[in-house]
């Protein structure tokens, strides 16, 4: 009956210690760690495949948050599902649940279902603002590399004969640029 520690990061930026702080402190020996983003389902992560391969009946996952485990409740609870069914107990450290009991899987069931629901209302969110911005009439994306002024002279060289390289090494920049400006200016 052994135990094992999965934490996992989304990107390089952040980092694993918090994870590894509850894990530990929980007596946890052997840690897998993964950076990879919850979207990837779990089955493709290479920790959470290693540390799935090692698992046996009797064993523990524990985790330090519900939300390691993956973005989204399908995905979750199919993880969860599976595990429970080859006898592996999961225990999610910061809302004090196990699934070997009754308790702990409704109570796993409905946090999930909260999780997703908060991602999709921050995604609501997002969308409103982002069309708020629109209808305000604010630019959203990148800047343009090249000013109108630009655009124009580049449309200028491109009829006197001069080819997308020259004129995207004079303006110092790719020749997709130059070949969109163009198009553009047609």
């Amino acid at each position: 009956m052994a135990r094992y520690g999965y934490a996992r990061i989304s990107t390089d930026e952040q980092s694993h210690d918090p994870q590894l702080l509850e894990l530990k402190r929980e007596g946890l020996e052997e840690i897998i760690t993964d950076t990879v983003s919850g979207r990837i389902p779990a089955m493709e992560r290479p920790g959470m495949s290693v540390l799935l391969n090692r698992l046996g009946q009797g064993d523990s996952m524990v985790v330090a948050r519900l939300d390691r485990l993956g973005r989204d409740t399908v995905d979750v609870m199919g993880l969860v599902r599976s595990l429970t069914e080859n006898g592996v107990r999961v225990r999610i450290l910061n809302i004090g649940i196990e699934t070997g009991t009754p308790n702990g899987q409704l109570f796993l069931t409905i946090l999930a279902g909260f999780a997703q629901f908060e991602r999709e209302i921050i995604r609501e969110r997002t969308r409103a603002g982002l069309e708020a911005a629109r209808q305000a009439g604010k630019r959203l994306g990148r800047c343009p590399i090249l000013t109108s002024r630009q655009k124009k002279h580049v449309c200028e060289l491109r009829q006197a004969g001069r080819s997308l390289a020259e004129i995207a090494k004079i303006f110092r920049v790719s020749r997709s640029t130059i070949w969109r400006t163009v198009q553009c200016g047609r």
